[in-house]
């Protein structure tokens, strides 16, 4: 005979200490004229938001036609049991 027994599971974000940092970086969305496809330029993953931002403005100095970015941001999420269903 096999007994199940049912959990409750909640997902939120992971604000333990020991959990991985939250993340940000920049893409460059910019499409070459030449053939539609994405530009493949990235920043650099950093804790502090304001980096990637700054790789962006030196991207476009760099590429003054590359004007649409997004953000990538990674935010560590957990599954916490609660109990019993």
């Amino acid at each position: 005979m096999t007994t199940l027994g049912f959990v409750r599971w909640t997902l939120r974000p992971d604000k333990d200490e020991d959990a991985p940092p939250l993340t940000y970086a920049f893409r460059c969305l910019t499409l070459a004229a030449a053939d539609d496809t994405e530009c493949d330029a990235k920043s650099p993953t950093s804790t502090d938001p304001t980096e990637p931002q700054t790789w962006a403005f030196d991207h476009l100095r760099a590429h003054p036609e590359h004007t649409s970015y997004a953000e990538v941001i990674e935010r560590p999420w957990v599954m916490w049991r609660e109990g019993p269903a």
